[in-house]
């Protein structure tokens, strides 16, 4: 007997075998670390580190949670937490050091209050030193912000999207998906970002476009870009 597997079990062996082959490509042997901002209890985080662990991303990886928790097995990588004075220490001063930042699943409140760029609160604050140093700032979400609701709740949410994108925030599912991981020589490649280059991305199921530092990015491109929830990064 024949087994038979369904076309989303297909589809994510694909998935994982490109993002492995992808990943194999990157010769990067001095890769800067990520810093892992988790400022609720971590609900599903497991899997997250299954992924980055599958594609040797988890020594580039520090975790900080703001709540201690024993439900995640995290090795290979360095965790530290929000109540330990020398764990906020050693983040606060190796700052520089992050190529980027990370935020798993980020609540509405968190998001809003970077949005108003209250500093009070410590984890906030990173998030607004790495927007206002023009660093990488990834927010992991279970869901699509723009997919929520409509009335007021919807509109305000579509709008605390927008304004976060504005301000360099990029939004991502809580799986890595296989476009982030690029092999060498594709970053920044891109001198001209027009509207038909943002289409075919968006038809290939990429949420980032890398373009080179001095790149020009056409007023079309950039609102095709927001219409299908693209990040263009230069």
């Amino acid at each position: 007997m024949k087994a038979k597997f369904s076309k989303d079990e297909i589809k994510e062996v694909v998935r994982r075998v490109l993002t492995y082959y992808l990943r194999r490509r990157e010769l990067q042997p001095e890769r800067r670390k990520r810093l892992f901002l988790i400022p609720r209890f971590p609900v599903g985080l497991q899997e997250l580190l299954a992924e980055l662990e599958l594609y040797g991303e988890l020594e580039t990886v520090d975790f900080f949670l703001e709540e201690r928790t024993e439900a995640v097995d995290i090795t290979g990588c360095r965790i530290f937490y929000l109540s330990d004075a020398g764990d906020v220490s050693y983040i606060l001063n190796g700052l520089p050091a992050y190529e980027r930042l990370e935020l798993y699943d980020p609540s509405l409140e968190f998001l809003r209050a970077v949005r108003e760029g209250e500093e009070r609160d410590l984890m906030v604050k990173i998030t607004l030193c790495f927007l206002l140093s023009k660093k990488p700032v990834m927010a992991r979400l279970p869901y699509e912000l723009a997919s929520l609701s409509g009335g007021t709740f919807g509109r305000r949410t579509k709008e605390l999207k927008e304004d976060l994108g504005d301000m360099g925030m990029i939004f991502l599912d809580l799986k890595p998906e296989t476009g982030e991981f690029l092999p060498a020589g594709m970053e920044g490649s891109l001198t001209l970002v027009t509207e038909e280059a943002v289409r075919q991305a968006h038809e290939r199921g990429e949420r980032l476009i890398f373009a080179a530092g001095g790149a020009v990015i056409t007023p079309l491109a950039a609102e095709k870009a927001k219409e299908c929830g693209i990040s263009i990064r230069k």
